[in-house]
């Protein structure tokens, strides 16, 4: 889990949140990774405000708290401390009214005496956060920052893959469509700018090599760039990254029947009715490789159960009428060639 995953943005109240240094740090590091560390850092040296469940005799200003101190403190009910990064955040939203008795803490020497405790920083405030144990224990030996440059490089990485990714697709949009082959012929303009989407979408998978929506569209734009060998072996991977999506292994049908390999064509086309039974669509689709693998009678079967489900279609009518005028011999049995130019 990452340290601030566990910050929580509450309903906004009328606060005098932040009112110091520490308060500003907490707001910013739900966001700001370079926050997080001056956040850290102040929570160690700041003074710290705790409840105590009876008023406490003590001198004026700041106090040295000994190693062998015993200090009680308010806990919730389940044991959780509450501690707050200055007096007003324990009024906030009106919670408590009553008078406190409260003692304050450099952070360091408060983390020391709760050692092995949850602690919540500010839970009435805009902002709060859960203080685990391991993550004071992080926080006490230093090793916290190594974790924090650890989720920076990551959060780097993030946005460097979102900057590529972003721009592959800008530079295919309008060019490709998911099950479409009927478009126009590329221009020179336009062939440099899927090539250009190609790139960046490799960039994209040599930093996250499971990211299959990267996988498919660059296949898609290959397949525009008639670089089906390349199309195909991508959405073969994205098949088995993601098993669930229908349309991956629609299109690797699709791929398959311009690389005239009918038998990968099945497999897929039937794969993708297995992601999404009684797809009419889909249905459609493994009827005509079917008819292409000349098992006549199944895909009339398959047909027909199409149309039961929608009646109305036309492309599914128009292949019923395909497959029985093959069975009767009263035209040609379809080529993949024929298939792909929609003959």
């Amino acid at each position: 889990m990452k340290l601030f995953d566990i910050f929580k943005k509450k309903k906004k109240q009328e606060s005098t949140f932040p009112e110091n240094e520490l308060e500003r740090y907490l707001m910013e590091a739900a966001s700001d990774l370079d926050a997080r560390k001056y956040f850290y850092q102040k929570l160690m040296w700041n003074q710290l405000v705790v409840l105590t469940p009876d008023y406490i005799e003590m001198e004026e200003g700041t106090q040295k708290v000994e190693t062998n101190t015993t200090v009680k403190l308010v806990s919730f009910n389940d044991g959780v401390i509450p501690v707050f990064t200055s007096l007003n955040r324990i009024f906030d939203q009106d919670i408590m009214r009553d008078k406190v008795s409260y003692v304050s803490l450099k952070g360091q020497d408060l983390f020391g005496l709760t050692k092995g405790s949850t602690l919540v920083l500010n839970p009435y405030s805009p902002y709060s956060k859960e203080l685990l144990p391991d993550e004071i224990e992080q926080l006490m030996n230093g090793t916290i920052y190594d974790q924090l440059d650890e989720e920076a490089t990551e959060q780097k990485k993030i946005d460097d893959f979102n900057r590529l990714y972003d721009l592959a697709c800008e530079k295919q949009q309008g060019l490709i469509l998911l099950g479409d082959y009927s478009m126009q012929p590329l221009d020179p303009a336009d062939q440099l700018k899927l090539e250009e989407s190609v790139g960046y979408f490799k960039q994209c998978l040599a930093m996250f090599d499971d990211h299959w929506p990267s996988m498919v569209l660059s296949a898609k734009a290959l397949q525009r760039l008639n670089r089906h060998d390349e199309a195909f072996a991508l959405l073969e991977k994205a098949f088995t990254v993601n098993e669930e999506n229908h349309s991956i292994p629609m299109e690797a049908a699709l791929e398959a029947i311009h690389l005239q390999n009918l038998e990968k064509a099945l497999f897929y086309s039937e794969a993708s009715i297995k992601r999404k039974p009684n797809d009419f669509a889909l249905m459609g689709n493994h009827a005509m490789n079917l008819v292409l693998a000349e098992r006549d009678q199944e895909a009339l079967s398959l047909i027909e159960e199409a149309l039961r489900l929608e009646p109305k279609d036309k492309v599914n009518k128009n292949i019923k009428d395909l497959i029985q005028s093959v069975m009767k011999g009263e035209r040609n049995r379809p080529t993949m060639e024929e298939t792909m130019q929609g003959g």
